[in-house]
């Protein structure tokens, strides 16, 4: 009896240990599932917070540095811009200007002045003879006396491109005389330029030029291109105010950021600038022409 108990307590206890070995192993089955269970919903967690920033734009996709493309120029491309700008509005207007003379398409161009622009000697028609070395220019000339243009027009060149000059200029005109004169300026000029200064008190001068360019809407951005002139010098016996008045130009030339033909730049540089005048204030042969050259060399592309 005491043999046979004996043979039968190893039996029971090898049993017992192998049910623990299969619950271990089972419990450790379960454990290794269900790490793997966490970690692969870790993994789809964070894929999901990745699909969400790249939608937003602000995750490390591959796609972000695109859209930062789109909403801000590169480097590269803003220095190129800033290249091809010109520098400053007096820049962009005399570019426009000198478009419109040097283009290929027709253009008209008005001429708002005094007694330095008004014959058929001056500078106006002297220019107009050298854009017709490339262009078809015909003249039109204001007729102070009817208060209207003359019929018959000066021609110049023979070229396929066409320009057209409505040359207002009159005897001691100044910047009211095209606000008063009703059809000295043309609604349909590509340019403007005016030639003031000589004549006319200050105060009047200042405010009718203020007054004209206003309604040139000169500077304006889908405006025409308009452009002053700086006059030649006058003599210290001439009793106008050609000085002040130049200021006034070159002042109201500043402020609205166009460009000025700097014809007193050009007399003075030419050294005894009392020999290219024919009175006090007016320019001789020799004068018209230097002042003809300075229009040429200004619009010059």
């Amino acid at each position: 009896m005491r043999d046979k108990r004996g043979a039968s307590l190893p039996k029971n206890t090898q049993g017992t240990s192998s049910k623990l070995q299969w619950t271990a192993l089972i419990v450790l089955v379960l454990a290794i599932v269900a790490l793997l269970v966490v970690l692969f919903t870790q993994q789809q967690d964070y894929r999901a917070e990745a699909e969400s920033a790249r939608d937003t734009g602000s995750g490390p996709s591959q796609e972000a540095p695109a859209s930062s493309g789109e909403a801000s120029p590169s480097p590269s491309a803003t220095e190129t811009a800033e290249e091809d700008a010109p520098a400053d509005p007096v820049d962009a207007a005399t570019a426009a200007a000198q478009d419109v003379v040097n283009g290929s398409e027709d253009a008209v161009i008005n001429v708002l002045g005094d007694s330095t622009s008004n014959t058929s000697s001056e500078w106006v028609y002297r220019w107009a003879d050298e854009l017709g070395a490339e262009a078809s220019v015909s003249v039109h000339t204001w007729n102070p006396e009817a208060g209207t243009w003359f019929p018959q027009t000066r021609d110049f060149g023979a070229g396929e491109r066409t320009i057209t000059i409505w040359n207002g200029s009159a005897i001691e005109g100044n910047p009211g005389f095209p606000l008063e004169l009703d059809g000295m300026i043309e609604p349909e000029a590509d340019l403007t330029i005016l030639n003031y200064g000589h004549f006319g008190q200050p105060d009047v001068v200042a405010s009718a030029l203020d007054e004209l360019l206003g309604t040139l809407d000169a500077g304006g951005e889908d405006a025409a291109p308009v452009v002053l002139t700086a006059q030649n010098p006058a003599l210290p016996t001439w009793i106008g105010y050609a000085d002040t008045n130049r200021d006034a130009m070159r002042a109201a030339a500043e402020e609205r950021g166009l460009p000025v033909i700097d014809v007193f730049a050009a007399f003075e540089e030419a050294g005894d600038w009392g020999s290219l005048l024919v009175d006090e204030v007016n320019p001789n042969d020799d004068g018209q022409q230097l002042w003809a050259d300075t229009v040429t060399e200004f619009f010059a592309a």
